[in-house]
């Protein structure tokens, strides 16, 4: 019973810290990372971790900045890994090096054929490639069913292909 209670205390306690502290992550998750959807799981993610580590937190300073520190953590964590999977994508995609004048001509074809999209499918090609959502949370927010957005991904990628190659074989 005695175990019960200091449970019960011990979250209606984080509850009042999530009430006090949630507009605040949510506004630095948000500067961060630019995406609101992703600013909400950064802001559960943050009070989650600050409730599973809060013996690591040693009292002496305000709870708050530790908390934000958590989430700004989190929220840069979460870019360092965006950049990574783009720069890793390029490094398949061309796997020359990719500062040379052969992957610039390539990058500018890519860019150039991404222009020329429909406004809709950059949308997905930005959404998924660029900001790093995932195909289900794309579908939510487009109103679509996900086979839909996979099936309409794997489209754009092979007209881009297409383009591309017909830009190459033109400069030929």
């Amino acid at each position: 019973m005695v175990k019960q209670v200091l449970v019960h205390h011990r979250m209606s306690s984080f509850e009042e810290i999530v009430r006090k502290y949630s507009g605040m992550v949510f506004s630095k998750a948000l500067g961060i990372v630019k995406s609101e959807e992703l600013a909400k799981e950064i802001s559960q993610q943050t009070f989650i971790k600050a409730y599973t580590h809060l013996s690591s937190w040693n009292g002496k300073g305000a709870l708050g900045p530790w908390i934000m520190t958590i989430a700004m953590r989190l929220a840069l964590n979460y870019l360092d890994k965006a950049r990574r999977r783009r720069t890793q994508a390029l490094e398949r995609d061309f796997p020359d090096n990719p500062y040379s004048d052969e992957h610039e001509e390539k990058l500018l074809q890519m860019e150039t054929a991404i222009n020329a999209l429909p406004e809709q499918d950059r949308l997905l090609i930005h959404l998924h490639y660029y900001k790093g959502i995932k195909t289900s949370d794309i579908a939510d927010q487009l109103n679509l069913s996900q086979s839909n957005v996979l099936v309409r991904l794997h489209r754009i990628r092979e007209h881009l292909k297409q383009t591309i190659k017909a830009q190459s074989h033109d400069r030929s």
